[in-house]
């Protein structure tokens, strides 16, 4: 039977660490060592796992360095076939790990077994449970469509191979936050998914300061924080997005295809504020020849461009080359026209919350766009597939 090794990263958090132990003490395919790496704690932390009596468990000491060299300095200690990335301060379901691990020992060609997880924060009353945050549509299009448009699957509900580690390279540690979609993009490209949509982890929900010691802020900042590092995390992936990959997610006429992973991609860029990669990419999508109107489908991933989490933000200039790229031809027309469509979703939230000057802000952007309410085709001639073949990994 396949060994699984459990890494837990912890700074600080000595309670709720106790707790994210013993979750994995109780998991019903018992795992093969627990190596809690504790990244310069000053709370007592090394007192609190004296405490616990589990010939499974490695405790290391070293100086403050980020959760990155954490799991780095930690991976190298793993003896695991599977590793399972726990945090502190969560906690995995029972029956969590042999879960996953089956995935992987009855699907050789899958490098990711991932699920969903709930949330939960404590109260005077007990404990409050509540759905997960950002949960996609898995239905529809493939899990790596779904990572890269945003992330939805943690590292608590992740099992990979070692093999894949060992092939995509370490963490980087010259992030602050994004770490793990960082790493989780990385071999998301490289290695299939199988997704459940079973619970797998309870993550908690509190309000201690997160991030790094140099790098610390309050949980009410992380949203901000994390859409800045998603910037430079998919700035510095454009090397690992390339098109192939994306014309590999949908099936149909070569023309249709290319479009339709040109338009993909640039909702990438655009749902993590890169417009200029993705007004590139809308631009290329224009000189397709021999592609038919834009169909349903392509509307779709033109409406999702700009539905991200982070908003939408154009510069001057961003909103010049649109301008420009709806003047330019009739396919631009259609593209910009079907962003704008998208907008309304946005438009409507800031009316109906009587933002003004988010909504003259949206009205700016829509202006420049256009609108057009659905695509002219009642089909489309390209089909978004579930899952890719194996060689589209291979690039």
């Amino acid at each position: 039977m396949s060994r699984i090794s459990v890494i837990i990263p912890t700074y600080n958090r000595k309670d709720y660490l106790s707790e994210a132990i013993a979750a994995i003490q109780a998991q019903t395919r018992p795992v093969d060592e627990i190596i809690v790496w504790d990244d310069g704690s000053s709370d007592g932390t090394s007192e609190a796992i004296a405490q616990i009596t589990d010939p499974r468990l490695q405790y290391h000491q070293a100086q403050n360095a980020g959760k990155s060299a954490a799991l780095n300095q930690a991976m190298q200690h793993a003896t695991g076939d599977y590793i399972w990335i726990c945090d502190d301060d969560d906690l995995a379901e029972p029956g969590a790990g042999a879960h996953l691990a089956m995935v992987l020992d009855t699907n050789p060609d899958v490098g990711v077994a991932g699920g969903c997880y709930q949330r939960f924060s404590d109260t005077d009353t007990g404990r409050d449970i509540i759905g997960p945050g950002y949960w996609p549509d898995l239905s529809q299009g493939t899990p790596l469509r779904h990572i890269l448009e945003d992330i939805y699957l943690f590292q608590n509900a992740t099992m990979v191979r070692r093999t894949c580690y060992d092939q995509v390279g370490p963490f980087r540690e010259d992030l602050a936050r994004s770490i793990d979609y960082e790493m989780l993009v990385r071999l998301a490209t490289r290695y299939p998914i199988q997704m459940t949509q079973d619970h797998l982890f309870l993550q908690r929900k509190h309000d201690g300061d997160r991030g790094p010691a140099k790098f610390r802020h309050a949980a009410s900042a992380v949203e901000n924080v994390w859409a800045a590092q998603d910037r430079v995390v998919f700035n510095s992936l454009s090397d690992h997005l390339p098109l192939s990959l994306f014309e590999a997610m949908f099936s149909g006429p070569a023309p249709n295809v290319a479009r339709a992973a040109l338009l993909q991609r640039a909702c990438i860029y655009t749902r993590h504020d890169l417009w200029n990669h993705a007004i590139d990419d809308l631009t290329a999508a224009t000189k397709i020849a021999g592609a038919d109107d834009l169909g349903p489908v392509e509307a779709d991933i033109c409406r999702r461009a700009v539905s991200g989490k982070h908003g939408v933000y154009l510069t001057p200039d961003h909103m010049h080359r649109i301008t420009q790229l709806k003047r330019g031809s009739e396919a631009g027309q259609q593209i910009t026209r079907s962003l704008g469509r998208g907008l309304l979703w946005s438009l409507r939230k800031a009316i109906t919350n009587r933002d003004g000057p988010e909504t003259l802000r949206l009205l700016r952007i829509l202006r420049c766009t256009g609108l057009q309410m659905k695509p002219k085709q009642s089909t489309s001639s390209v089909a978004e597939v579930s899952s890719l073949a194996l060689s589209a990994y291979d690039w």
